[in-house]
């Protein structure tokens, strides 16, 4: 696991045999607003959609729909003015960010969730993952879990538990219940809308999710979230403490790692395959397609088991490439058409047995009449594309390119090497208006940020020539100014 700072954002990338599986970027302005809690006041109450709009202290009021107003085993199909009215006070979660202007989609079902539990404040039953399969195991977590927790709120089991040791499980339960505390703390004698709790960090997320003995190092290049991590390892998973450590080369740490060349292939329609088919990724509002084209070698008399081989390859390169881009909600999948009805079941135990590892659930629901690959995973933040970039003005929507703030980043980690280049010398940004007018605006305070770890101002020249994704960092002589 890679953390790396630079001003005004922090990226952390999970990598795995050196390829990079997971990417998340964290800017100040585009903090998620998923997994905080709101003690939130109750604006309207709308019968007809059956859902209440709750104030919870943003721009736009949270969508709080009447299956997840329904306290816990209320099974009378009630109406949402049943359980809401206006003005009432309501402990809510924030489940899905506001987007393309609505609000945040919300819940009355809190959950806290730590590296091997989660924590339901709200009901005392005690839940095993699906993908918990060994009876042995389900029995050995039920019974620890029974044993150590008591009454006072139930457990969600997670994948993970399974292959951790008691003791980490009960430290899970011990932390869970006192970040719980903490939040009815908060709660006594505030008045709505308030946010009683804030989720954790991005990195620290990616730690409390992924954390698992699988993550031999932690490395990061920014001391202060070196302290971080490791006052929350040592809170929540004292076990990693030696694993954290910090990146000792003077270089970009992701671009020793390779990982900016592989971040850019992310942003690619099309991912090449190892038997010289490919598979093409188109976003769309209403849903992704992904389709899988066979190499152009397939010899005809063999057509059936070359296509079978290219979509076995396929379904692995498709489960890794959803999470590391962030697709999610409804995914169809085009594999190259083959006869055989075993050859169709074979690609679905290996698409299902692909996604399995991914901390996102996925769910395969299997071929349509039409021959596609129906599939779903839940939305929790943007995906790669939407977070790095915007739609392309010079193809009506059909693509996307890096956002204006994107390259402003890039510009500021290129001016940062660059300096280590040529320690004497003044430095040029040059790139087009948009970018520029961008480190002027939005990223004024991380250019600000930048120019003081360099110790020198960063002249900044409108470039018409340049694509709005490129840009130019160049050496001057301080005597120019």
């Amino acid at each position: 696991m890679l953390i790396s700072s630079s001003p005004g954002e922090r990226r952390i990338a999970l990598v795995e045999r050196t390829r990079l599986v997971e990417l998340v970027t964290a800017r100040p302005d585009l903090q998620s607003f998923v997994g905080n809690i709101y003690l939130g006041r109750v604006e309207r109450v709308v019968p007809g959609i059956q859902a209440a709009f709750v104030a919870i202290g943003h721009e736009r009021s949270g969508f709080l729909a009447v299956a997840e107003a329904r306290p816990h085993g209320d099974n009378s199909g009630g109406d949402i003015g049943d359980y809401l009215g206006e003005g009432d006070a309501v402990l809510v979660q924030a489940q899905r960010d506001p987007f393309e202007g609505k609000g945040a989609k919300l819940t009355a079902h809190i959950t806290l969730p730590g590296r091997f539990l989660v924590y339901t404040p709200d009901h005392d039953d005690i839940k095993l993952s699906r993908r918990i399969d060994n009876e042995e195991d389900r029995a050995r977590l039920r019974g620890l879990i029974k044993e150590r927790a008591g009454d006072g709120g139930g457990f969600i089991v997670r994948t993970s538990a399974v292959k951790a040791a008691d003791r980490e499980v009960v430290g899970d339960i011990d932390y869970l219940r006192a970040v719980w505390r903490e939040i009815e703390q908060a709660r006594a004698g505030a008045r709505p809308p308030v946010r009683l709790y804030r989720d954790l960090d991005p990195a620290l997320q990616v730690l409390r999710d992924e954390g698992t003995p699988e993550i031999r190092r932690i490395v990061t290049d920014d001391p202060q979230v070196l302290a971080e991590i490791r006052e929350f390892c040592g809170k929540a998973a004292p076990d990693m403490v030696s694993r954290i450590e910090l990146h000792d080369g003077s270089g970009d740490m992701f671009e020793d790692h390779g990982i900016e060349e592989q971040i850019e292939r992310a942003l690619a329609p099309s991912v090449n395959l190892a038997s010289g088919g490919d598979i093409i990724i188109s976003e769309t509002a209403a849903l992704c397609a992904i389709d899988v084209n066979i190499g152009a070698g397939a010899e005809k008399g063999a057509f059936e088991d070359a296509a079978l081989a290219v979509n076995l390859e396929a379904a692995d390169e498709i489960a890794r490439q959803i999470r590391l881009r962030n697709l999610s909600g409804l995914i169809i999948i085009d594999f190259v058409a083959m006869k055989r009805r075993e050859s169709g079941a074979m690609v679905l135990d290996r698409l299902r047995k692909a996604t399995a590892t991914d901390s996102c659930p996925v769910y395969v629901v299997g071929f349509t009449n039409l021959g596609l690959v129906e599939m779903t995973r839940p939305r929790r933040r943007d995906s790669l594309s939407h977070s790095l970039g915007g739609r392309c003005p010079s193809c009506a929507g059909a693509g996307y390119v890096k956002s204006p703030l994107t390259v402003a980043h890039e510009a500021l980690r290129a001016a940062g090497r660059e300096a280590m280049a040529h320690p004497g010398a003044g430095l040029e940004v040059r790139a087009a208006a948009e970018v520029i007018e961008t480190l002027n605006g939005r990223a004024k305070s991380a250019r600000k940020e930048a120019e003081d770890r360099l110790g020198r101002p960063l002249r900044l020249v409108i470039d018409a020539a340049l694509a709005p994704d490129r840009f130019v960092i160049a050496p001057r002589s301080n005597k120019n100014g």
